[in-house]
């Protein structure tokens, strides 16, 4: 019986970079998760009155000099809403590959 090392030594690497990944996907989703509540709640105000209000305030330069406010431009919010949905639907057309 020959021995193809050059196989084993590729399952091998394929096991251990596939280890890796899991646990690193592990770590990210788990923080994915937990964030989840700040993504609502950005959705929520994004598409509320009080942004709209609070908008409206940027435009009219009522914040103090340096204040940040970088989620009052309509293209930074609308932009990570966006991914982050795009994103989402990635992962789960990527984890129905993997259980098929």
């Amino acid at each position: 019986m020959e021995i193809d090392l050059e196989r084993i030594t590729e399952m091998e690497n394929a096991l251990n970079q596939t280890d890796q990944l899991i646990k690193e996907m592990e770590n990210l989703l788990k923080k994915w998760e937990e964030n989840l509540p700040n993504y609502q709640k950005l959705y929520n105000y994004y598409y509320s009155e009080e942004w709209s209000k609070d908008f409206e305030a940027a435009n009219e330069n009522k914040f103090p000099v340096g204040f940040p406010h970088g989620v009052l431009s309509e293209d930074a919010a609308y932009n990570t809403l966006g991914d982050f949905r795009e994103l989402s639907l990635r992962m789960l057309k990527i984890g129905v590959k993997g259980v098929e």
